[in-house]
Formats: structure tokens, C-alpha cells, sequence
């Protein structure tokens, strides 16, 4: 006799759930930071991004990290550098 053997597909994730940062009250003179992930087009987008929200919105448009590769993490600097600011904003390029 034959042995089944039946897989399951999914997966249990007991990850404890994070909440979301909170909603800024509004964008004048809220400070942000930006993060570019260095795919293809990312330093554009944000370039427009961080100009609409100063010029349109007042907000006070800050630093923009620039990760080396998209699978890099941010380093401890970098982190500490964001921290100061009311926004962080990460660009995707392709």
C-alpha cells in the first residue's frame, strides 16, 4: 500500500503585528526625510516628490538617504539621521 503524503500550503505567521506610524496632522512645516532604494528612476521620483511637497504642501523636505543596492539595510547612522524628521518617504525606481 501507498503512503499520501498532502502538503499545506500555508503559512502561519506569528509575527506580532506593528502598528502604523501615525498620520501626520498636516504636511506644512512638517519635516521629511526621503529614502532612495537606488533602483532605476528612484532619485527622479523623489526629486518631484520632495519639490510638490515643499512648493504645494510648506513641508520642509530634508536629507535623502541613497541605500548602495536595494537589498541593503539602512545603517545604524542612517536610522539615527531619519529619526529626527516627522516623515520618512522611500522611493521605489523601475
Amino acid at each position: 500500500m501507498s503512503t499520501i503524503r498532502i502538503l499545506n500550503p500555508i503559512i502561519h505567521d506569528d509575527t506580532p503585528r506593528i502598528p502604523l506610524a501615525p498620520q501626520l496632522a498636516a504636511l506644512r512645516n512638517a519635516r521629511i526625510a526621503f529614502v532612495d532604494n537606488s533602483k532605476v528612476n528612484a532619485d527622479i521620483f523623489l526629486g518631484r516628490v520632495k519639490a510638490l511637497l515643499g512648493e504645494k504642501y510648506g513641508a520642509v523636505t530634508g536629507n535623502t538617504v541613497r541605500k548602495l543596492a536595494p537589498k541593503d539595510d539602512l545603517s545604524a547612522d542612517d536610522l539615527k539621521l531619519l529619526g529626527d524628521y516627522d516623515a520618512v518617504i522611500q522611493g521605489f525606481g523601475d
